[in-house]
């Protein structure tokens, strides 16, 4: 038994590798997009943004190519499908973040 929960500890990822690993689907009212996050600190979107980004204290901080920059709370631990809500400070509304297959 503890052999079999050392094992599932093993495999969980952390926030960062499941987001490198996989895509992050963002929803902000009508609009979605698709960002992929890579290893070396940079991402890019299917809609043509672009930056750099981190995981820190539970927190995800993005800084856009343009200067623009935030943060909002990650989960310990994510997998694929796991869906959280925010709140964007430029504007107030709800976004939805949605880990899925690159």
């Amino acid at each position: 038994m503890i052999t079999m929960m050392l094992a599932a500890l093993a495999l969980m990822s952390t926030p960062a590798e499941t987001l490198v690993d996989n895509a992050l689907q963002i929803q902000a009212g009508e609009i979605t997009y698709t960002t992929f996050f890579e290893a070396d600190g940079t991402y890019t979107t299917d809609v043509g943004i672009s930056g750099t980004w981190s995981i820190s204290d539970g927190q995800m901080c993005v800084v856009r190519s343009t200067g623009e920059s935030g943060c909002q709370p990650v989960a310990e631990s994510l997998a694929l499908g796991d869906s959280w809500e925010g709140v964007n400070p430029a504007t107030g509304a709800t976004v939805t973040y949605t880990v899925i297959a690159r």
